[in-house]
C-alpha cells in the first residue's frame, strides 16, 4: 500500500498585499517613508505634485486598459489625490506635528474602508448591457423585452452594434434552449417592426450569427430604400470569379452574388425596375475580363440597343455584347450554340481540369464563361421548344460555365417553369402591389413584406436559399451605359476557338443578323441569306473616335446599291480601270474621310458618295495580284483577313499567295487573330498598301513572274 505524504506549506515572505488591511497599511508605511526620505534631502515640495499628477494619469491609462470599473477608477484617483497632497504638505512644511500624522492615519483609514470600491475586476457584459454607452444598452433591453413581448422568447442581447451610415444597427442575440430555432424567429420580422415602431420603408432583417443559436436583427431607422443611388463609375477590370455587384442594402452593404456557377431568377411587375437592374448586371459581368455576355430579349431588344450603338456607329472595334438575339428564331440560334458549347467543353476540356485539380471548368480570359440574360423570360417560354432549350442550358451549363440569368413578370409556374425556378441559386423579387408574390418566390414563411421595400427600384434577394434582404439597384442611365459600353468593347475576352467551332455558323455570321436587327434596315436587306454586313466580323475595321453619332445609311460605289457602314466604309469598284497606264490602280488609301470632311451631303438618299481622288502623281503599273489582293479586301470591308480567305477570295492557295506577295515586301502578320469565330494567321491591308504606294513611286522593282501574273 503505497504512502502519500502532504508537503508542508511554505512561509510567504513576499510584500504582496493579502488583503484591504495590508494593502492599506503597506501603503501608508511606503508614503511615510517617502516623505522621510524627501525631507531628509530637503526634496523640493514641487515634485510632490509632480507623482500626484503621473498617478493621475497611470490611473486612468491602466484602467482604460484593464477595462476597470468606473467606481475602481474613481477610488484610486482619491487615492493618488489625497496621498500625493499629504506628501507634498509635509515636505512644505517643517518641523512635521502631531496633525501630519494624524492626517496621514485619518486618509489610511478612509482609503481602508472604501478598498472595496477599488477592485481591479474588469466590466462584464450583463444581459441587455453590452455596451459601456447607455443608449446601446437601452436598445438591448428594450429588443429583450420586444421579443420576450411579440414572440414570447426570453432571449439574450449580447451587443449592439451602430452602422456606419448612421441608418440603423444591428442586435447581436442568443437564442435560449428548449429548442428555439431561427425559423420560428424569422416568422415574427414583420411583428418586430411594427412593435418598434420603424419608419415607412423600415424593417427588421434576421440574419445568421457566430453559432446556431445566435442572430443578429439588422435593424433599419432611416428608408434609405428611397435614396437614388447612381452606378459607381468604375468600369475597371474584374472577375467572374469574383461576386458581382448591382446595388447596395439598407446598411450600405453591396447587394450583389456570385454567379459563376449559380443561375438567377428576377421578377417583378412592370415598371418595377428589372430592366435597369439588368443593366447593372450587364455592367458587371462586362468588366469581367473572363466573361462574355449574351442578351436574348424577345422584347425588341430594348435591353440591348443602348449597348449596340457605339458599336453600330463605328466608335469602337468590338461589340461590348458578344451576342444579341432580339427575336425568338435568333434566341433560338443563341440558346442552341449555348448547349453545344457546354456539351463540348465537357470533352475538350477534360486535362485542363485535371491540370489544375478541379472538377469545376477553369475559366479565364482565354477560355471565358457565357453569361446569357434573358429579358421577358415570360415570352421565352411560351414557346415550347425555346422552353426546352432554355432548361436543357440551365441543367448542363453550371460546370461549362454557360450560365442564364432570367426576368419574368412573375415567378409563377404559367411565366417560370417550376423546375427553372428550384434550379435557381439567386432569386430576386422586385417591389409591386402583391404579397403573394413574395410566398411564390421565397416560400410562404419568409418573414419579409413590400412595406420593407421603397418601391420602383427595389426588391428582394435571396442566395441559396437564405434569408431575403431588401436592396436598391444602382441607378444607370443611357449616357453611363454608353461610357462603360466604350470600356468593355476594350476589354472584354474573345470566345475560345473551340467553343466557337462547337457554336457553329450560327456564331459565327451573328453579327451580320445583329447590324440588320438592331440597325433598322430595310426588309430586303434583313434576310438570313444576307452576307455582306460590315459588321460580319469579330473585329469591324478600326476607326477613329467620332465626336458625334453620324448617321449610319452611306453610299458603297458598286452600281448604286445602299449598304450599311460607318463614316469610314471602303469605296468598292467593280470594275478595276484598264491596265497599262501608269495611274491605272485605284488609290490604295481606299478608306473614305470622316464624315465632317465631306462634302454636304445631296439631298438624294440614293446618290452616291464620292470616293477620294486617286494621286495623280504618275509611277509603275501596279501588279494583278496586289490589285485584286486590296479590291479582296474593299470586298470584305476589313483591315485584316487570313491567309485562307484571302487565297480563295484570288482563286489560289496559301502557299502561292505567300510566293507571289513575299517578293514585294508583304508577308504575314507574325501573329494570330480571330475572324467569325477562328484564329489564324494573316495579312494587313495597310502592309498590302505600303506595298502598292512604293511600287507606285518606283522604290520597289516588281520581278517579271508577278508582273505576268495570272498569264505566267
Amino acid at each position: 500500500m503505497g504512502t502519500t505524504t502532504t508537503a508542508k506549506p511554505r512561509a510567504d515572505w513576499s510584500l504582496a498585499p493579502r488583503g484591504p488591511v495590508s494593502a492599506t497599511a503597506q501603503g501608508t508605511l511606503a508614503l511615510a517613508a517617502l516623505a522621510t526620505v524627501g525631507d531628509v534631502t530637503a526634496l523640493d515640495p514641487i515634485w510632490g505634485g509632480a507623482v500626484t499628477a503621473a498617478g493621475l494619469l497611470g490611473t486612468v491609462v491602466v484602467g482604460a486598459h484593464r477595462n476597470t470599473t468606473p467606481s475602481g477608477i474613481v477610488y484610486r484617483m482619491a487615492c493618488w489625490i489625497g496621498g500625493g497632497g499629504w506628501l507634498t504638505w509635509t515636505l512644505a512644511t517643517t518641523p512635521w506635528t502631531l496633525n501630519t500624522f494624524a492626517a496621514l492615519g485619518i486618509g489610511a483609514l478612509t482609503a481602508g474602508i472604501l478598498a472595496p470600491l477599488g477592485s481591479a475586476t474588469p466590466r462584464t457584459n450583463r444581459a441587455g448591457k453590452a455596451l459601456v454607452l447607455r443608449q446601446s444598452a437601452r436598445i438591448g433591453a428594450e429588443w429583450e423585452a420586444r421579443l420576450l413581448r411579440v414572440c414570447r422568447i426570453r432571449a439574450t442581447v449580447t451587443d449592439v452594434i451602430t452602422w456606419p451610415t448612421g441608418t440603423g444597427y444591428d442586435v447581436l442575440v442568443d437564442l435560449p434552449g428548449g429548442g428555439i430555432t431561427r425559423k420560428q424567429l424569422e416568422s415574427f420580422a414583420e411583428a418586430l417592426a411594427t412593435d418598434a415602431r420603424l419608419p415607412e420603408g423600415c424593417g427588421v432583417e434576421i440574419c445568421g450569427g457566430v453559432h446556431r443559436g445566435a442572430v443578429v436583427l439588422r435593424v433599419s431607422t432611416v428608408n434609405r430604400l428611397a435614396q437614388t443611388i447612381t452606378y459607381p463609375a468604375d468600369y475597371s477590370p474584374a472577375s467572374v470569379l469574383e461576386p458581382i455587384c448591382w446595388g447596395e442594402h439598407t446598411n450600405a452593404d453591396p447587394a450583389g452574388a456570385l454567379v459563376r456557377e449559380e443561375s438567377v431568377l428576377i421578377a417583378g411587375k412592370r415598371g418595377s425596375g428589372k430592366t435597369t437592374l439588368l443593366q447593372d448586371i450587364s455592367v458587371a459581368l462586362g468588366r469581367c475580363t473572363d466573361n462574355l455576355v449574351w442578351h436574348l430579349d424577345l422584347n425588341g431588344g430594348g435591353l440591348t440597343q443602348p449597348w449596340i450603338d457605339v458599336w453600330l456607329d463605328g466608335r469602337v472595334q468590338r461589340c461590348p455584347i458578344d451576342w444579341a438575339a432580339p427575336n425568338l428564331r435568333e434566341g433560338k440560334r443563341m440558346i442552341t450554340a449555348g448547349i453545344a458549347i457546354a456539351k463540348h467543353r465537357k470533352a475538350s476540356y477534360r486535362r485542363l481540369k485535371r491540370a489544375h485539380n478541379t472538377n469545376l471548368l477553369p475559366v479565364s480570359p482565354d477560355l471565358p464563361q457565357i453569361t446569357i440574360i434573358v429579358d421577358e423570360g415570360a415570352q421565352a417560354v411560351k414557346d415550347r421548344e425555346l422552353e426546352a432549350l432554355l432548361s436543357e442550358l440551365q441543367n448542363i451549363g453550371r460546370n461549362e460555365a454557360v450560365n442564364l440569368i432570367i426576368s419574368a413578370l412573375r415567378p409563377t409556374s404559367d411565366l417560370v417553369p417550376v423546375n427553372m425556378r428550384k434550379q435557381t441559386g439567386v432569386r430576386i423579387q422586385m417591389h409591386g402591389p402583391d404579397e403573394e408574390e413574395l410566398g411564390h418566390m421565397f416560400g410562404w414563411k419568409s418573414g419579409v413584406s413590400m412595406d420593407q421595400l421603397a418601391g420602383k427600384g427595389t426588391g428582394f434577394v435571396s442566395l441559396d436559399g437564405a434569408t431575403p434582404r431588401p436592396f436598391r439597384a444602382y441607378n444607370v442611365l443611357p449616357a453611363q451605359i454608353e461610357q462603360a459600353a466604350l470600356v468593355i468593347a476594350t476589354t472584354r475576352p474573345n470566345l475560345d476557338p473551340a467553343s466557337a467551332d462547337a457554336a457553329g455558323e450560327s456564331y459565327a455570321s451573328r453579327y451580320q443578323r445583329m447590324a440588320a436587327a438592331f440597325a433598322d434596315l430595310d426588309a430586303d436587306d434583313t434576310t438570313e441569306e444576307a452576307t455582306t454586313y460590315p459588321y460580319a466580323l469579330d473585329h469591324p475595321p478600326t476607326s477613329p473616335p467620332v465626336p458625334a453619332a453620324p448617321a449610319r445609311r452611306l453610299t458603297v460605289l458598286n452600281g448604286g446599291a445602299d449598304s450599311w457602314a460607318d463614316p469610314f466604309t471602303l469605296a468598292r469598284t467593280t470594275t478595276p480601270p484598264p491596265a497599262g497606264s501608269a495611274a491605272d490602280w485605284p488609290d490604295p488609301r481606299t478608306r473614305l474621310r470622316p464624315a465632317d470632311q465631306l462634302a454636304p451631303a445631296p439631298t438624294n438618299a440614293g446618290a452616291p458618295v464620292p470616293a477620294r481622288p486617286a494621286a495623280p502623281t504618275p509611277g509603275w503599273p501596279l501588279p494583278e495580284i496586289l490589285r485584286r489582293a486590296l479590291h479582296a479586301f474593299a470586298d470584305a470591308n476589313d483591315d485584316r483577313m487570313h491567309s485562307a480567305t484571302l487565297a480563295d477570295a484570288l482563286g489560289i492557295t496559301p502557299t502561292e499567295l505567300a510566293a507571289l506577295l513575299r517578293p514585294l515586301g508583304v508577308t504575314t502578320l507574325p501573329r494570330a487573330f480571330i475572324r467569325n469565330g477562328r484564329e489564324a494567321r494573316g495579312y494587313a491591308r495597310e502592309d498590302l498598301t505600303a506595298a502598292a504606294q512604293r511600287i507606285h513611286r518606283g522604290e520597289i522593282t516588281v520581278p517579271g513572274e508577278i508582273a505576268k501574273w495570272p498569264a505566267a
